[in-house]
């Protein structure tokens, strides 16, 4: 199945264009460190989705896609930069470890995962994966995403109360669907940037992973300070708004 979605995302992407040869099932062997039958069986879905053409002693090659409308750009409610945005994925899968705290269920409880893949100037700039209960999984409509940004579409489609966003940002490697999707390789670190999104409640609604290419992106804060005094107190010192640092152990 991960193999299956690094293929897919490859060609939604744009990363191989339509009508170029994919690589060999040997090639797709040296990369991913599997099987050949995990790569034909790979391969035979995208072949049955209409993705590539498989053609006995020539290979493979990707499915020229008609053309359609330029997209529309999607402006990203919170940092504000315009997009244009394929859906690469909506699906149920068990709740991974790493969303079950955020997202407030147990373990392997059902939840839609949606990818999502942002393309600025005409590249890829990030990635965004985000995990919600099945309930309003069903609920969105993926096509409405290449028009409006996810919170638009919780807050002004389906009339939810949204309260608070808690976001953390870190640096980490990318797994392979990522690296994929961003036409990057393993080795290359990514902007990886958290937004966990509450109701009004402070219920959990929906937790969203961002990863973003490193070298196309950079995140700026501005603090300001108070003014000085002369008697400065530890509780009059504290900067007005900013950003907090944490020092990973």
């Amino acid at each position: 199945l991960q193999i299956q979605r690094v293929l897919r995302g490859r060609i939604e992407s744009g990363e191989w264009e339509g009508g170029r040869p994919i690589p060999t099932e040997m090639e797709l062997l040296a990369e991913f460190g599997v099987s050949r039958t995990t790569i034909r069986e790979a391969l035979g879905v995208i072949s049955r989705d209409g993705l590539i053409a498989r053609h006995r002693g020539r290979g493979s090659f990707v499915q020229p896609r008609p053309q359609a409308e330029r997209p529309q750009a999607v402006t990203n409610l919170i940092f504000g930069y315009q997009a244009q945005v394929k859906v690469i994925t909506s699906e149920t899968v068990p709740a991974p470890a790493h969303i079950v705290t955020p997202l407030g269920v147990e373990r392997g409880t059902p939840v839609t995962r949606l990818v999502r893949l942002e393309i600025v100037d005409g590249a890829p700039l990030a990635v965004v994966v985000n995990y919600m209960g099945t309930s309003l999984g069903q609920r969105i409509r993926a096509r409405y995403l290449t028009q409006i940004s996810l919170l638009e579409f919780l807050r002004d489609r389906l009339g939810m109360r949204l309260g608070a966003i808690h976001q953390s940002i870190e640096a980490r490697l990318p797994d392979v669907e990522t690296a994929g999707l961003l036409g990057t390789d393993l080795t290359q670190p990514v902007l990886a940037i958290r937004l966990v999104v509450t109701d009004v409640a402070a219920r959990p609604v929906e937790v969203s992973d961002a990863f973003y290419r490193a070298d196309r992106y950079r995140y700026e804060v501005e603090t300001r300070l108070p003014p000085a005094r002369r008697r400065p107190n530890a509780r009059n010192a504290r900067p007005r708004r900013g950003a907090r640092t944490v020092l990973q152990p």
